[in-house]
């Protein structure tokens, strides 16, 4: 099932050409905005977009899981924005292109990791 919030800037969906990725919760922020006096130092955060949530969102680092081309594809270190009580993840467009760009590549990755099946 595809809905629209995963969808990249282009409109391609986040399962990045391949047909058999799992179903992510991941969200695609549609533009960065801070709110609040400019020269305050910390900006007014963004409401959670999930429907009965109080939460906020706050910049964090996450662990981001991928199927590409038939392989289950680990990128740590991704920048997102993480509603603080339910969880929600979003990602902004130029942290999805720079994602994709880094599945073009193709290059040998920093380590591997263990996966296991689920039986």
């Amino acid at each position: 099932m595809l809905f629209a919030n995963d969808l990249t800037a282009e409109g391609r969906p986040l399962h990045y050409d391949d047909a058999t990725a799992a179903y992510h919760h991941y969200s695609l922020r549609a533009q960065t905005t801070e709110v609040g006096d400019a020269d305050s130092k910390e900006a007014t955060r963004m409401k959670c977009s999930i429907e009965g949530c109080p939460g906020e969102y706050e910049e964090r680092l996450i662990v981001h899981t991928v199927r590409h081309r038939g392989q289950v594809i680990v990128i740590d270190q991704v920048p997102a924005e993480v509603c603080i009580v339910c969880g929600d993840v979003l990602l902004k467009p130029e942290t999805v292109r720079q994602i994709e760009a880094l599945l073009r590549t193709a290059s040998v990755p920093a380590r591997t990791v263990p996966l296991y099946e689920y039986a």
